[in-house]
């Protein structure tokens, strides 16, 4: 019984400073695998394989092909800022694009960070720029 004593005393030791290490730090992991954000996606299509997804894309030169569980997913912009969306879709309308705007959850504060730069500069934009700046977008939403 003697050599049990400090092996309970051990124990009995170990799970208040555990109880006491436990119940006051604040272990939210939400913060480490949150999205940075939400982001419009202006899908063009969804298709089962990559070459239909790739007939669409040749129509588009910024558009992305996104693998999306087992369907490929063609999108032509990528945007946060609410005045962007509202001329990226008169856009789209004006030159008789079909799309569907889809949210998309952003991973990636480098691109989270490319989007809010190049969309201050496309709030003003003319139609060449502002169509250029999409294409920066798209090309940097590939790299990722």
């Amino acid at each position: 019984m003697k050599r049990m004593v400090p092996y309970i005393l051990s124990l009995l030791l170990g799970m208040i400073f555990s109880y006491m290490l436990f119940n006051n730090a604040d272990f939210n992991l939400d913060n480490v695998f949150k999205p940075v954000g939400d982001a419009k996606g202006f899908q063009l299509g969804v298709f089962n394989n990559y070459e239909t997804a790739e007939k669409l894309k040749e129509k588009y030169n910024n558009a992305v092909i996104v693998k999306d569980d087992d369907v490929y997913r063609v999108y032509y912009s990528i945007l946060t800022n609410d005045k962007v969306v509202s001329k990226m879709e008169k856009h789209l309308i004006d030159n008789d694009i079909n799309y569907y705007i889809k949210t998309i959850k952003i991973e990636d504060e480098e691109f989270a960070k490319a989007i809010r730069e190049y969309e201050d500069n496309m709030v003003d934009a003319s139609s060449a720029v502002f169509s250029s700046l999409n294409d920066l977008i798209m090309s940097k939403y590939s790299e990722e």
